[in-house]
């Protein structure tokens, strides 16, 4: 058993997270003390450890709750929560395609950069020239 405190430390959230977490019931409820603190199991950190994974994915919280609530009613909602997977899988594929189409123009942009900053004049390069130069591969 682990305290909030425990808890936070292990999964990198704030006790107020955890709290957050079980208020707006993403988890199931966490047992308690005789004087009432909450300890957390290994099954309770496990399940931090999925809503994580699913708020990195940028899974809104309405729909964690959505599968978290077929998740607790058990295997009748298996077909439910398999295609909510489904999305979910196709929604992370398009984030990490926006994710590389946006580290490849930031790799660009530095590329351009360390380039730019070779030149003696580089100082003085204005915002629209600095833009046509990147926008016509470092020529203007």
């Amino acid at each position: 058993m682990y305290s909030a405190k425990e808890a936070a430390e292990i999964t990198g959230l704030s006790t107020a997270a955890l709290r957050y977490y079980e208020k707006e019931s993403l988890l199931p409820p966490v047992k308690r003390n005789d004087q009432r603190y909450r300890q957390y199991t290994d099954e309770d950190i496990e399940w931090i450890r999925m809503i994580q994974c699913m708020r990195m994915a940028n899974i809104p919280i309405q729909s964690i709750k959505e599968y978290v609530s077929l998740l607790i009613q058990g295997g009748k909602t298996l077909e439910q929560r398999y295609e909510m997977v489904q999305e979910h899988i196709k929604n992370i594929i398009r984030q990490i395609a926006n994710l590389q189409k946006a580290l490849t123009l930031t790799q660009s942009k530095l590329a351009f950069y360390e380039k730019i900053l070779k030149e003696p004049l580089h100082q003085d390069i204005t915002y629209a020239e600095e833009w046509k130069m990147f926008n016509h591969g470092g020529h203007v």
